[in-house]
């Protein structure tokens, strides 16, 4: 009996404590990593209404002016991939995946956010902190080779 309940509880991906079940799962979180929480644009040049992501501790918000969507709580859903990569989204279904890092941006080195659509993406759109700072296009895409 005890060697079946614990089979079912691993298939369920549910913890065995000493006192009982425990619906607890590693492996998503609804807390963003500190080095993601900031207001992030991609303020292109000739462009009036920049796309943003704005990330804190367990919310996002992304978009742009005319349209942008919220997650906060229980709908947020934060997964560790590899190489520093997260995948950060609405519980369930696949999300874009983002990755802070240094790069030379018009000239300039900044910390920028990075946004792959899919996970295997060779490209990556590029968002840095602020509006004031104008990208070009072609800074706007980074090529991951």
């Amino acid at each position: 009996m005890q060697k079946k309940m614990l089979l079912l509880a691993l298939m369920a991906g549910i913890a065995l404590t000493t006192t009982g079940l425990s619906t607890t799962n590693a492996a998503a979180a609804t807390k963003i990593p500190s080095k993601f929480r900031h207001s992030w644009y991609q303020p292109l040049k000739n462009t009036s209404n920049p796309s943003f992501i704005k990330l804190k501790a367990t919310s996002i918000d992304a978009g742009s002016k005319t349209f942008h969507q919220k997650l906060s709580g229980k709908q947020l859903q934060v997964l560790k991939k590899k190489s520093g990569w997260y995948q950060i989204g609405a519980k369930g279904i696949t999300n874009p995946t983002y990755k802070v890092t240094k790069l030379k941006v018009d000239g300039k080195k900044r910390t920028v956010l990075l946004k792959k659509y899919t996970t295997k993406s060779h490209y990556a759109d590029v968002y840095v902190i602020g509006t004031k700072t104008k990208i070009s296009l072609n800074a706007a895409t980074l090529d991951l080779g």
